[in-house]
């Protein structure tokens, strides 16, 4: 039986996929909020990084037998992981686009 897609084609395509999202957040990221919008850019080096924690954690080792996919312990790594990373993003978000909301403030009350 033929697997529908290879480790190989997975691979380059998260990694094309990384990129364009890298490419994409970090145009969208300046639009937005100019120079400090460009670190949404790095959005698809952390969806890079991430799949390559996922592939670490549940590969199969036959000279150990680990295989990591049928472990909670993995799966709580993994919720554990995006839950902090989540959080993180959130919070800096969160801190840049206020700056940019006070910025605009202070010039709509210095034109009054």
């Amino acid at each position: 039986m033929k697997e529908l897609i290879s480790p190989a084609q997975s691979e380059t395509l998260v990694l094309a996929l990384s990129i364009l999202a890298s490419v994409i957040g970090a145009i969208v990221g300046y639009r937005v909020l100019d120079v400090r919008g460009i670190a949404l850019g790095l959005v698809g080096v952390l969806v890079y990084a991430s799949w390559q924690l996922h592939k670490y954690v549940t590969r199969f080792d036959p000279q150990t037998g680990y295989f990591g996919l049928d472990k909670v312990n993995v799966l709580l790594l993994e919720v554990v992981a995006v839950v902090i990373l989540g959080a993180t993003l959130g919070v800096l978000w969160s801190k840049i686009t206020r700056t940019k909301i006070k910025e605009t403030e202070q010039n709509a009350t210095d034109l009054l």
